[in-house]
């Protein structure tokens, strides 16, 4: 793999490949320690500068030595210095993860402007990964940050699109951003009009929560969280069921019909305008709900993914995650880890197509072009 990799690098000697190589493993060792930060506050609108990196058990401040990446946690057996709590090896997967990917990108593209964009997409999409996988959400400082810096980036280095001049790579990056946010929202929408609403029934209780325009919906073992705006994109979709128990505003709704959409939240006839709206916590067994294809942050995520690689590199991603999404997707459903109509985050699998276009995707459309006799 790495001789397939290291065109670029071929007239090296093994030595400098070598030192290089480690160079970059480490300033990715060290990107993806920071990454580590953005994954937990991020999605908890907490600032990623201060506090400074302490332990979210206790709050102790870490030592500069409980932060070198990988070697702190094998050292420390995975558990915090003071109160000996559990750290998740999120933490090391993340940093290994982000200095492993780095490395290939450099054998791959070398010292070139692709490799630089490759960098930043590579740590930008592993933040939305993570979060993705534990809050079902894709943060927009990924989505629509990625998508303008793709812009920016291809604005100075037109070479990414194939374009020679500032006004080219300006133009597909742009054509990429808007194309792939377009398809991904007609899927969006075909979905919701073929799929429509659902009502979702539960074995145990169900604790819907809507405060400052979230809404979060938490069984006990998982807790799914979304604005709503993301879920609720237009007039027709909602949320709606009995409480069986709950309060908003802080007066008890028990009994009482609850429906939220885009514009306001109605109890037992009551009605608020949303942005006015007091924070509701309800319990109950069954939701009407929305039943989307996919959420809005997966179109802002393949906005990024055009503006940074061009609409070939959307249709590559969305087939990869499609086919990808599906064989996980009915695994899990079969060896009873999920259950049929289960949430399963779409952001993950649609990144690991990005990836893999920046590694071989135009290689393996040449090699299908060529099988088809279009080339």
């Amino acid at each position: 793999m790495v001789d397939a990799l290291a065109t670029p690098l071929a007239g090296l000697p093994a030595s400098a490949l070598w030192f290089w190589g480690a160079v970059i493993f480490v300033f990715g060792l060290v990107a993806g320690s920071f990454l580590n930060v953005c994954i937990y506050r991020w999605p908890r609108e907490q600032s990623i500068i201060r506090p400074a990196s302490h332990c979210t058990h206790c709050g102790k401040s870490l030592r500069w030595y409980h932060n070198i990446p990988l070697l702190s946690w094998l050292a420390l057996r995975g558990r915090c210095a003071f109160c000996g709590e559990r750290i998740s090896p999120i933490y090391f997967t993340v940093e290994l993860l982000n200095a492993t990917l780095w490395v290939l990108v450099w054998l791959k593209f070398g010292g070139s402007p692709q490799a630089a964009a490759c960098f930043i997409v590579v740590s930008l999409f592993l933040i939305g990964m993570f979060v993705d996988f534990e809050h079902y959400i894709l943060p927009d400082e990924v989505t629509l940050g990625g998508a303008i810096g793709g812009v920016i980036f291809s604005t100075a280095f037109p070479v990414l699109h194939g374009a020679t001049t500032w006004q080219g790579g300006l133009l597909w990056s742009a054509v990429g951003a808007l194309g792939g946010g377009a398809l991904l929202w007609v899927v969006r929408w075909v979905g919701g009009l073929i799929f429509g609403r659902k009502k979702q029934e539960f074995e145990t209780d169900m604790t819907v929560t809507l405060d400052k325009q979230r809404i979060s919906l938490d069984d006990g073992k998982e807790r799914e969280e979304e604005a709503l705006d993301e879920v609720l994109t237009s007039r027709r979709e909602r949320f709606e069921f009995q409480a069986a128990s709950g309060t908003v505003g802080g007066k008890k709704i028990d009994g009482l019909r609850v429906r939220i959409t885009a514009r306001e939240l109605s109890v037992g006839g009551r009605q608020w305008p949303l942005a006015e709206a007091p924070r509701l916590v309800a319990v109950t067994r069954e939701i009407e709900m929305p039943r989307e294809a996919m959420g809005l942050g997966d179109v802002k995520l393949m906005m990024a993914i055009g503006a940074f690689f061009g609409w070939q590199a959307v249709l590559f991603s969305l087939v990869v995650s499609s086919v990808l999404g599906s064989v996980v997707g009915i695994s899990l459903i079969v060896f009873g880890a999920r259950k049929w109509g289960a949430h399963i985050p779409y952001g993950p699998y649609i990144i690991v197509g990005a990836f893999a276009w920046m590694f071989f995707g135009q290689e393996v459309v040449g090699w299908y072009l060529g099988q088809a006799g279009l080339r």
